[in-house]
């Protein structure tokens, strides 16, 4: 079932964000797909991350909350991100996240190398030393395990990871409550290891991080 939710301005007194720290064991949800803002700002971090412009707020604004006034965008600038960030009553953020080549193969890779070790000894192979079953095609464990357990492992995991470390980075803390604004199926139609792989996403703040900062 779609959101309800658009990126339109209801006109609700934001809160600047003063916090501390980052979020853990995020549980994500894959809605139906809707249209979004597109980018305007594309940077990338040294972990391969990159935010980007959602809403129309600013060509400078690369994170920006629902419903905040023009005037209420708080644009800041570091040498991993360029972000702005508002808090309102319910505490929503939107962010749209971008994540390069390198990165995804390098998650896809780790979750592929987790479920081969986790299925030892495979399957109608002679067992090698120390049970595993070695000189086994990588096209054959893919068969074994299913690709599309691989596949849909590591994009949770490039979610999680990538809102995780954003939060972190900006001293954000955030409830496990992580709803992803595409399907499943697009995520996974677009999904490729070893190319760039973006996301929209509305995180939930805790509490303690929407105090008003002046």
């Amino acid at each position: 079932m779609a959101l309800a939710i658009k990126p339109i301005l209801l006109g609700l007194n934001s809160k600047q964000i003063t916090s501390q720290r980052k979020a853990k064991d995020l549980k994500t949800r894959f809605p139906h797909p809707r249209t979004a803002c597109r980018s305007l700002l594309n940077r990338y971090d040294s972990r391969g991350i990159r935010t980007r412009t959602i809403c129309k707020f600013s060509a400078g604004v690369s994170v920006a909350s629902l419903g905040a006034k023009n005037e209420d965008v708080k644009v800041s600038s570091a040498a991993d991100f360029t972000n702005s960030a508002n808090t309102f009553e319910a505490g929503e953020m939107k962010i749209r996240i971008d994540i390069t080549g390198a990165k995804t193969q390098a998650i896809y890779d780790n979750v592929f190398s987790e479920l081969v070790a986790a299925a030892q000894p495979i399957p109608g192979f002679r067992r090698g030393k120390g049970g595993k079953t070695p000189n086994v095609s990588k096209h054959v464990l893919l068969h074994v395990i299913g690709s599309l357990k691989v596949r849909k492992q590591a994009i949770q995991r490039i979610i999680n990871t990538s809102v995780a470390e954003y939060a972190e980075k900006e001293g954000l803390k955030l409830t496990e409550d992580l709803r992803v604004e595409q399907s499943f199926e697009e995520l996974e139609a677009t999904f490729e290891p070893g190319k760039e792989f973006s996301f929209d996403a509305i995180i939930q703040l805790k509490e303690t991080d929407t105090k008003i900062s002046r």
